[in-house]
């Protein structure tokens, strides 16, 4: 949890539904396979503590959905940044503030992407953000050994995905880790660790699979993001992906 306190401390009574979110994990975390319907409850659940798919996917909820919305704009700041210097990555990394970028590993390039994108996390919220953050790049350039192949991969990235297809990428992790930052600690308690983790692969594999058929209606090309347009884009796609699991 990092530096997080855990959720267990927050007051559960100011957050919609806890409830039901809780009792639904905690009544299929057992070694059964779920189907649909059960991950779907679940998740619906999930979405109405957040208040909503309204509430939550604009930064409306103290629960969360704040941060995400923050390093939603700065993944696509970096990215964008990719595609407009023509898939250069070295110009890309040295806008972001990173210097002598030729005698850093891969490992430091992913590192300090994570902190200028997700910044210090203080809370439950920052630290799914910023661990989703981490999962995204570990996708996208965890299998480089250069910085010459972090650029080409990333260039294969973005011959066959639209930015847009990224921010729904990143918001599916974030929505998975901010879930199980929530419960998985307290069910272990309760539980075992195996049916926990097969719980927590199945909510996963569930909301990769539902974001991946998302239809895409909020194009991200040569906007500001700076801007309130961005800030907007933004928020409509973390408040489309949680409508599909309303």
């Amino acid at each position: 949890m990092g530096t997080s306190k855990s959720f267990s401390e927050v007051k559960h009574s100011m957050v919609p539904n806890w409830g039901s979110l809780s009792s639904s994990l905690t009544s299929n975390c057992d070694s059964s396979v779920l189907p649909t319907q059960k991950l779907q409850n679940i998740m619906g659940n999930f979405v109405s503590a957040l208040g909503g798919a309204s509430t939550g996917g604009r930064g409306g909820s103290k629960a969360g959905g704040r941060s995400s919305i923050k390093t939603a704009k700065k993944i696509g700041k970096v990215f964008s940044k990719f595609i407009s210097s023509g898939n250069n990555i070295r110009e890309t990394l040295e806008f972001t503030g990173l210097t002598d970028i030729d005698t850093k590993t891969v490992g430091d390039v992913i590192n300090h992407l994570i902190e200028y994108c997700s910044g210090s996390a203080t809370s439950i919220d920052d630290n799914a953000a910023k661990e989703a953050t981490r999962l995204l790049l570990e996708e996208l350039i965890g299998q480089a050994e250069s910085i010459d192949e972090v650029q080409t991969l990333l260039q294969q990235t973005f011959e066959t995905n639209t930015l847009e297809d990224i921010i729904i990428k990143y918001f599916g992790y974030y929505i998975n880790e901010l879930l199980s930052k929530w419960f998985y600690e307290n069910l272990i308690r309760n539980k075992n660790e195996s049916d926990c983790n097969s719980l927590f692969n199945q909510v996963k594999n569930f909301i990769v699979e539902r974001v991946n058929d998302m239809h895409k209606r909020n194009p991200l090309q040569n906007i500001d993001w700076s801007s309130d347009e961005a800030d907007r884009l933004v928020k409509n796609i973390q408040q489309d992906i949680l409508t599909v699991f309303e």
